[in-house]
């Protein structure tokens, strides 16, 4: 196995991860999102509930931004190892069936 081929193997694998994290965080961050804080609302809990909501909600916020930028990455990692065949072709030649 070719150098190039080891470094696009890794990070083709590396791009999957990120993406396997990205879903799994994703599918976690839904589970914040909800209306019922867990937290009932009698006399003196209202401020509880509206704060666990509140952070709650920033977390939610939070997490989806992460999402975001682990899929950029995935995105940016699968590029460069396509790009890693361009290589392998320019200092190997192109494939032939």
């Amino acid at each position: 196995m070719a150098d190039v081929e080891i470094f696009r193997a890794e990070l083709t694998a590396a791009s999957q991860a990120a993406q396997t994290a990205t879903g799994d965080l994703t599918m976690q961050a839904a589970d914040l999102q909800s209306e019922d804080a867990g937290v009932e609302n009698p006399d003196s809990r209202a401020t509880l509930r509206l704060e666990l909501h509140r952070r709650l909600s920033a977390l939610h916020t939070e997490a989806l931004k992460r999402a975001i930028s682990g899929a950029e990455l995935s995105a940016t990692t699968r590029a460069i190892a396509d790009s890693f065949t361009q290589l392998d072709e320019e200092l190997t030649g192109p494939e032939t069936p």
